[in-house]
């Protein structure tokens, strides 16, 4: 008896760390896909980038083949991120001023994964890592990895039986963390269980103003995207009105399906100097030039490569 749970021991630590057939890969990622959307809960969680350090609050509950939730920060400036099935927006109160805003993505911790996970397995190695306990829960480490230079990696700790993330670690190449998400408290409800799902909160009772669309679509593209970084994609290319820049943007989005990368496009009447910027820890990685008639932008949490690749391929439409 004591061989055979030797034995079971030694086949766990072997698969600890190794990569996953494609197949076994993909249920893990959709599985953790699935619980971020289709669960009812609600917690507490951090935030930390660098020296910065942020808490907030999450409700989620299912919504027909969708979700709805509601995000609120809560220290600094009162801020919301509320989700459902018709888009997202974000609402920031200063004083007697509300201001909304809607959001192109509808994702944010815990649900980081796309709706179908399955082509991310082209791009990254899943392992299994060690369990862990976090928000006196028990989970297990799920590394997904890069196995290119294009993208950064994520290891997420699902709860045993969920499979919610409660723990998501964005790592650069070198497996050094650049971004940590982690639940101080969360309350889950399994659905088809006898467990009542989370009250939602109400409604704060002020008055909201009007919220203008901000995406339109573009009605022509002057600019091609020649190059892309492997696995990569545009999903989302818009017009918008962003803060402090007069006018209308336009805002492409390129994404692997968990690393995505924004392209800006905005008139210039004078040449535009190239720049390149990285933030000090090196999880934004950002470059400027002259695309034609317009000054192009390319940033996102991704690896210069990737940043670099989108940015030096766009051409003027001929």
């Amino acid at each position: 008896m004591r061989g055979a749970w030797l034995l079971l021991l030694c086949a766990a630590s072997a698969q600890a760390g190794q990569s996953l057939p494609p197949a076994e890969a993909a249920a893990w990622l959709q599985k953790m896909a699935d619980a971020a959307r289709r669960m009812s809960y609600e917690g507490i969680f951090v935030v930390r980038q660098g020296d910065s350090m942020q808490t907030l609050s999450i409700n989620n509950r299912p919504a027909g083949q969708s979700n709805e939730s509601r995000l609120m920060a809560l220290d600094g400036n009162q801020r919301e991120v509320r989700c459902s099935q018709t888009g997202a927006v974000t609402v920031e109160a200063s004083g007697n001023q509300i201001r909304m805003e809607k959001r192109l993505s509808r994702r944010h911790f815990p649900d980081l994964l796309p709706a179908n996970p399955v082509a991310l397995v082209n791009w990254y190695d899943v392992r299994l890592g060690e369990t862990a306990r976090v928000a006196g829960l028990d989970c297990r480490n799920v590394e997904i990895l890069p196995r290119d230079a294009f993208r950064w990696g994520y290891i997420l700790c699902a709860e045993k039986d969920s499979g919610l993330p409660l723990k998501a670690v964005m790592v650069n190449a070198s497996h050094l963390p650049l971004m940590q998400y982690a639940f101080a408290e969360v309350k889950l409800s399994v659905p088809g269980s006898a467990t009542k799902p989370p009250a939602w909160p109400a409604t704060r009772p002020a008055l909201l103003p009007e919220m203008p669309d901000p995406a339109q679509p573009l009605a022509a593209e002057q600019v091609v995207a020649k190059a892309l970084p492997p696995g990569f994609t545009r999903i989302t290319a818009v017009k918008r009105r962003l803060p402090n820049m007069p006018g209308e943007v336009e805002h492409w989005v390129f994404s692997d399906g968990l690393t995505h990368i924004s392209l800006f496009l905005s008139p210039s009447n004078k040449p535009v100097d190239s720049v390149r910027g990285e933030s000090p820890r090196g999880m934004v990685n950002l470059m400027r030039r002259q695309v034609g008639e317009f000054q192009a932008t390319v940033l996102g949490d991704a690896p210069w490569v990737a940043v670099e690749t989108i940015a030096l391929g766009l051409e003027p439409r001929k």
